[in-house]
């Protein structure tokens, strides 16, 4: 059991008296504390990290130092009084204990380098290393050197899966919550043709609006759907049914009970969806499918002739591309429907809801930060049914993770909480990431995140562990994701048939590498020699990266 030492407050409590800059090693069999705190006293407790249950005795000490008997994945650390403060255990300066997982932590680091031992590493047995550069500078170089394995295969071997179970989909967990709504039938729709008139931006260029007028071609109970009258022509019958009856069917249940209810600050209980070809075909190297826009919510409306007063709309309301540049990205109008434009509502929604509830609800300190916000609104994909590989999903995801490895440069080189509007790197990364701890909590906790308290902070209380430990097994999925023994998999079925995709992380031969801020990067040694083995991690940064160590029975690509 990975265990970690904690305070015995909730890791959600704060207060002036919080203690900062916990440090944990194991150490000759017990596990050395220090933090930075101006209570007098502090409580001390061993816990395990992944469960959130305490480990052992606590301890209560005058000072900043403590020692406590036994073994840890994390440390909690109670100001009294205060509030609580969480740190990982490092695996410490000694070699570690040759485990199949293990993590060292930045102060692991003796003058500029970290030693993990293997006494008996089996024949064809490999080493992966993981470093997490949490905190760390971009482009910080780091050397990984590993010593008593075979070379490095210049040709990775094909990886075979050896897990056929398949677990519940996320999305399946969406339904049972939508039956609890009792949503027997349909909601009605009507067809309308109201006029209108709105503010849009071309492409996502918010220096600049235009005016355009909309016919509401459909309404429903939750949506009044308009399409702009220059695109009028393109639709043909009823061709907006099947958004129309998603939304109602799938999106608005799912959404709604995952983030909770929407404002209506333009007092007429829908949420609008504008249809335009002024998103563009092209943005980017791709495409604009939608967009939501913070000013609609918190601006006055405009009424200006050219939409010149800041360009607010003061409504819920969602922005979709059109058909016609749809087409000429390669999509055909009834995919769409059926499953795009469904899909980019719920992505939409999320983040609607999300800035309503921290700016709308309440005095507002910001939105939440880009990459929790995206992951959110992607996981919000998967609740609502649309997620990757799930049934009547998109298909997007599905095409990524099946880009042969030569061609898929998915997470190295990447920072997970820099957002840098990468497809892959960033979205898909931030969607993994998220994904797996809601794999594992289950699809309560992406509203938990929503409706905390925001940022890092808020973060790591819904997930009950701190980024850099929460990275580290993020990490570890994508490296050994449903193989036997690892100790870290994506779980639910929407994922599994491609897990092996998701694992894939241009993983490379021992040497040096450069880390991105907040990334990672993945090493794999060659096969073991059925003797002893050493990995040796060097980095002179300030801030050294986390490194974690794997041992892998599976034949994992390396590149």
């Amino acid at each position: 059991m990975r265990i970690i030492a904690c305070l015995l407050a909730a890791i959600a409590c704060g207060g002036p008296m919080r203690p900062r800059e916990v440090r944990a090693s194991a150490r000759g069999g017990a596990v050395e504390v220090s933090w930075r705190s101006n209570a007098a006293a502090s409580r001390v407790q061993l816990a395990d990290l992944d469960s959130g249950t305490p480990v052992g005795e606590p301890v209560v000490v005058r000072g900043s130092r403590a020692v406590l008997p036994g073994s840890a994945s994390g440390v909690w650390v109670d100001a009294l009084p205060g509030g609580r403060a969480v740190g990982v255990v490092g695996a410490g300066d000694e070699g570690g204990t040759g485990a199949t997982w293990q993590i060292f932590a930045p102060w692991d680091f003796r003058r500029g380098a970290l030693s993990a031992t293997f006494p008996d590493l089996a024949s064809g047995e490999r080493l992966g290393v993981l470093l997490v550069n949490y905190a760390g500078a971009d482009g910080a170089p780091a050397e990984v050197m590993i010593d008593g394995t075979s070379d490095v295969p210049e040709v990775p071997a094909q990886v075979v899966s050896g897990l056929a179970a398949v677990f519940p989909a996320l999305h399946e967990a969406a339904r049972a919550r939508e039956a609890a709504l009792a949503l027997e039938a349909p909601a009605p729709m009507e067809q309308l043709q109201a006029r209108s008139s709105f503010c849009v931006v071309r492409g996502l260029d918010f220096s600049h609006h235009l005016r355009k007028p909309a016919t509401l071609a459909l309404a429903t109970a939750h949506a009044s759907i308009y399409l702009d009258d220059d695109d009028l022509g393109e639709y043909e019958g009823p061709v907006l049914q099947p958004l129309a009856q998603a939304f109602e069917d799938r999106v608005w249940p799912a959404i709604t009970s995952a983030f909770g209810a929407p404002t209506d600050v333009d007092g007429d209980g829908k949420l609008l969806v504008l249809i335009t070809h002024e998103l563009g075909a092209h943005l980017n190297g791709g495409w604009l499918i939608g967009y939501f826009g913070n000013a609609d919510l918190v601006r006055a409306r405009d009424d200006s002739a050219q939409c010149t007063a800041g360009g607010s709309n003061h409504a819920e309301i969602v922005y979709l591309n059109d058909p016609r540049n749809g087409a000429a990205n390669g999509y055909a109008a009834a995919d769409l429907f059926a499953t795009v434009y469904p899909a980019t509502v719920a992505h939409e929604l999320q983040h609607l809801l999300n800035f309503a509830h921290r700016c709308v609800q309440r005095p507002c300190e910001g939105p939440e930060e880009i990459w929790i916000n995206e992951a959110l609104s992607k996981v919000a994909e998967d609740l609502a049914g649309y997620g990757w590989n799930a049934a009547g999903g998109r298909a997007e995801g599905a095409a990524y993770l099946g880009h042969p490895g030569a061609e898929m440069r998915g997470y190295d080189g990447r920072s997970l909480t820099r957002w840098e509007g990468d497809p892959i790197g960033n979205y898909q990364g931030a969607h993994s990431f998220l994904r797996l701890f809601t794999d594992r909590a289950g699809p309560d906790l992406p509203g938990r995140i929503a409706g905390g308290t925001g940022g890092v902070s808020g973060l790591e209380s819904a997930l009950g562990i701190p980024l850099p430990m929460a990275m580290a097994e993020w990490a570890s999925a994508l490296m050994l994701s449903n193989e036997p023994g690892s100790p870290y998999s994506f779980s639910g079925s929407a994922w599994s048939p491609l897990h092996e995709r998701l694992r894939h992380l241009d993983t490379r031969a021992p040497g040096p590498v450069s880390l991105r801020h907040d990334g990672i990067a993945a090493v794999m040694s060659g096969p073991g020699l059925g003797g002893p083995a050493r990995v040796t991690v060097r980095s002179r940064e300030e801030t050294p990266p986390y490194v974690v160590v794997v041992r892998a029975d599976a034949q994992l690509p390396t590149h």
